[in-house]
């Protein structure tokens, strides 16, 4: 009989604990994390250019979009001149869009826009476009642009020397509607020695800014220093003592600059027939006593703008189109991604007048 004292002896068995891995186990582990490492990595670089791409054709929208805006607002005011209804007999021979003198600028006023397509080189004499517009580039089109600025100021306001004023008012007896365009020498309050008109209530007429804006292609950034193909504009402005031209960059990245018009041919108002380009303008033709320029009635603006940056893998084999009258662009398939924006205004102001 077992003695009850006696400790009850078990002999189920104690399972073993892992106590680490064998060297095959820690190499399969590694490579399995390497591999959703990897996995990882590629899915974060193929969303993150996924990313620069959509960047970057978003500011290429931006940038056409702004440009073409600009245009067509300076476009939607061309032959703004103020209360003048009648404009003076246009010039025999094309105005100079660099000639900063008074007789020049007021010459010119029948010509609300001017433009030049197809040159190879800027002309250094009648006109002188190569003294204005620095860096243009070859075959791109040149489009000028003339009016008043709609802010008014008043005669007893200072203004900067060498910006060119209009005043459109009564004449001394209080008859007939005329204007007066002059500048000062100095930065100083034009008074009404020269600026002499009236408005109906006898008080001195204001003044207004005259504006002569020329858009071109540029391979020059807003930095000034970047080789970058841009939209320019060279305006005419002041330094304080004498009248200049002022070049400004509008928007980076545009190629190219091409402009279809349209004329009028019966005096109506409205344009006439397929539009044409700027050299088919730039012969005098009478038409109704007029020559061909002021008989603009309606412009078609067309810019071929670009990405900031190449996108890797991207083929371009699309030719763009500017216009009706321009030779298409073939691709450069450079990998830049580009697109062509457009848009037709119609000139208001000079089109309202032979209504």
């Amino acid at each position: 009989m077992q003695d009850l004292r006696e400790p009850l002896i078990h002999t189920s068995a104690v399972p073993l604990r892992q106590r680490g891995l064998t060297l095959v186990e820690f190499m399969v582990a590694i490579a399995l994390g390497l591999i959703l490492v990897a996995g990882m990595a590629t899915l974060i670089a193929s969303q993150s250019n996924t990313r620069a791409v959509i960047d970057t054709s978003g500011a290429m929208i931006e940038n056409g979009r702004y440009a073409l805006s600009v245009l067509e607002s300076d476009l939607q005011l061309a032959g703004y001149w103020g209360d003048v209804s009648t404009l003076p007999t246009a010039p025999a021979t094309l105005p100079d869009p660099c000639d900063t003198s008074l007789a020049g600028l007021q010459a010119a006023i029948p010509v609300h826009v001017q433009g030049y397509s197809g040159l190879a080189t800027l002309p250094a004499v009648s006109p002188n476009l190569a003294s204005c517009l620095p860096g243009w580039v070859a075959g791109t089109d040149i489009l000028v642009v003339r009016h008043l600025d709609t802010t008014e100021v008043a005669t007893s306001a200072t203004v900067t020397g060498g910006y060119v004023y209009m005043q459109t008012g009564l004449d001394a007896a209080g008859t007939a509607l005329s204007y007066v365009v002059s500048a000062l020498n100095a930065t100083g309050v034009p008074g009404t020695g020269t600026f002499n008109l009236r408005k109906k209530d006898g008080s001195p007429a204001s003044l207004r800014k005259y504006l002569t804006n020329i858009y071109y292609i540029r391979n020059l950034a807003a930095d000034g220093t970047t080789a970058l193909p841009s939209l320019w504009v060279s305006a005419l402005s002041g330094d304080g003592t004498a009248t200049v031209m002022t070049q400004t960059a509008i928007a980076e990245n545009i190629e190219n600059l091409q402009v279809d018009y349209a004329v009028d041919t019966d005096g109506d108002g409205a344009p006439n027939g397929a539009p044409v380009d700027g050299t088919a303008l730039i012969p005098v033709e009478t038409v109704a006593n007029k020559s061909a320029w002021p008989n603009v009635m309606g412009v078609t603006v067309s810019l071929l703008a670009r990405t900031a940056r190449t996108v890797s893998g991207y083929t371009d084999s699309k030719s763009y189109q500017l216009g009706a009258t321009a030779t298409a662009t073939p691709a450069a398939n450079d990998g830049y991604q580009r697109h062509v924006f457009a848009q037709t205004v119609r000139l208001v102001n000079p089109s309202s007048r032979r209504m």
